[in-house]
């Protein structure tokens, strides 16, 4: 009796099944990282093209306000009738100066991907309680003692940056989210891009740190303050 197609066709094999599950295993293993990595590498961009974006908003502000946002500029747009800058003296309430002023005409720049607790922007922005709401901004802002505003130093000095873990004087940062990076904003309205050392630092090129003091500093003889923005982590 002849055979027919589907009598021939066999099934696999116990062991052969194992060999195709284990290869399958591998390739998971392999592509996993890479697909991770380039996510990764695919947040900081964006938010490397943020920071960017922020610090130009940020010069052109200094340019037309005489400083960068701080309690002063603040009580100037106030006196000229803008009511709806958030309260307190955190990132998101400095860096809305920006928004209210439409120096920068969208929340969603003020966003950088994959960390913990940011949320894009909605773009409603007419109250106190919505301009840069909490988790809208992710970039911390830099300043000095007392509440001042920075002064340039150096064209490469920062002025925001991502991914903060811990604010103050001795800030810390977030390895996870771009591979062990940070992003900036700088005075020259480039964004730029840094090594997090194991110990949580921004590390700098010639440098102990980014926000090191002293010889070589990018802040000259100020104190650089670092503001956390509200709702991250």
């Amino acid at each position: 009796m002849k055979q027919t197609k589907t009598q021939k066709m066999k099934g696999f094999t116990l062991v052969e099944l194992l060999v195709v599950i284990a290869i399958i295993a591998v390739l998971a293993g392999i592509a996993t990282p890479l697909i991770l990595r380039a996510q990764k590498a695919g947040a900081r961009t964006e938010a490397l093209n943020n920071a960017k974006a922020i610090a130009g908003g940020l010069v052109s502000f200094k340019s037309d306000r005489g400083a960068y946002p701080c309690g002063y500029t603040r009580e100037a747009l106030e006196s000229s009738g803008i009511d709806n800058l958030p309260p307190g003296n955190d990132a998101n309430a400095y860096l809305a100066q920006l928004v209210a002023t439409d120096v920068i005409d969208s929340e969603t720049y003020f966003y950088a991907g994959g960390v913990k607790g940011a949320i894009k922007g909605d773009d409603i922005k007419g109250t106190s309680d919505k301009l840069l709401a909490r988790g809208e901004n992710s970039f911390a802002y830099i300043m000095t003692e007392n509440e001042e505003p920075l002064t340039d130093v150096s064209s490469i000095t920062p002025l925001v940056i991502a991914p903060l873990k811990k604010g103050g004087e001795s800030p810390t940062f977030d390895p996870s989210p771009y591979a062990d990076k940070y992003v900036y904003g700088a005075v020259d309205g480039s964004g730029k891009v840094g090594e997090i050392g194991k110990d949580g630092g921004a590390t700098s090129k010639g440098r102990d740190s980014l926000f090191q003091t002293g010889t070589d500093s990018l802040f000259g003889e100020e104190i650089p303050v670092i503001k956390a923005p509200t709702g991250i982590n």
